[in-house]
């Protein structure tokens, strides 16, 4: 392979003899006076369809965090049917870098969505799990439970990442529903939601990953089904609610929404209605 530019002594951008470029890992590649060619046996690893802007990385992240991240980046595609973007070993080296810093300077963040994160997102929990372990086992540390929740979230925006790959219509046909649901929401609820809320930007997280979901045909697989009649009890209007986004979810994508999803969509549709008004939820018309 022939180098195209040095990143440093153990990196190199690389295209091969089908004129692919490629970031290549390896002893010695990136060496200002090496050779211009660079040969099988020399290379480690290698990341095709790198965003240029995250070649810096390798400057300043501990080869062996980026190793260890580009190990759970191939856990997680294997254990996960959608696309994942090409970046995913970047993003969790930054992330895993960060987060072993914050560890040995005793400095400990609060995840308050960890719980969340565990019920919505459980093969990328699972996998953060795996994650947690390796890191306090290869790196000496004792990491806090609730960062599990962090690395989840960087497998979980990667997968929402490599949709923008998705033909352009079909971003149009989500970014149209996406809006339909919330004019659902504020018509039934008699709200104007705020977009730039907090609960806003969890729902909308939610929802894309639902609209993911049942594109794929992976409905969410939690114990949490028996929830859905009594929230429907305790929270009628939100559950009518509910019912009208999911329909026209149906409509759009000819696939059936479970009860099990309606318990996370009338949890994070409360959280967007309690954000913006107070008061008792209005009565069913």
């Amino acid at each position: 392979m022939r180098v195209v530019k040095r990143i440093n002594h153990n990196a190199a951008l690389l295209v091969n003899d089908k004129g692919t470029e490629l970031v290549a890992l390896g002893k010695g590649i990136g060496f200002p006076d090496g050779p211009d060619e660079v040969s099988l046996a020399q290379i480690e690893r290698t990341f095709y369809n790198v965003d240029a802007r995250y070649l810096p990385l390798l400057n300043e992240i501990d080869p062996k965090v980026m190793e260890f991240s580009a190990q759970i980046a191939d856990v997680a595609r294997t254990n996960i049917s959608r696309e994942l973007s090409a970046n995913l070993p970047f993003t969790l080296a930054d992330h895993i870098s960060f987060a072993i810093k914050r560890c040995r300077e005793h400095m400990y963040v609060q995840m308050p969505l960890s719980c969340d994160v565990q019920q919505q997102y459980p093969i990328e929990f699972k996998i953060a799990m795996l994650a947690h372990a390796g890191i306090e086992r290869e790196f000496g540390i004792s990491m806090p439970r609730g960062e599990r929740a962090g690395i989840a979230l960087c497998i979980v925006n990667s997968v929402m990442a490599s949709s923008s790959k998705a033909k352009s219509n079909d971003v149009r046909r989500e970014e149209r529903l996406i809006e339909k649901l919330v004019a659902i929401i504020e018509k039934d609820l008699a709200i104007a939601v705020d977009r730039d809320a907090f609960d806003y930007a969890r729902y909308d997280t939610h929802v894309r990953y639902l609209l993911e979901r049942v594109r794929t045909g992976e409905p969410l697989n939690t114990d949490n089904a028996a929830l859905y009649r009594p929230l429907c009890e305790e929270h009628p209007a939100i559950a009518a609610c509910v019912d009208k986004m999911a329909e026209a979810i149906e409509e759009t994508y000819h696939a059936s929404i479970v009860p099990e999803e309606k318990v996370y969509l009338m949890l994070h549709v409360n959280r967007v209605y309690a954000g913006n008004v107070t008061g008792e939820v209005p009565a069913d018309k």
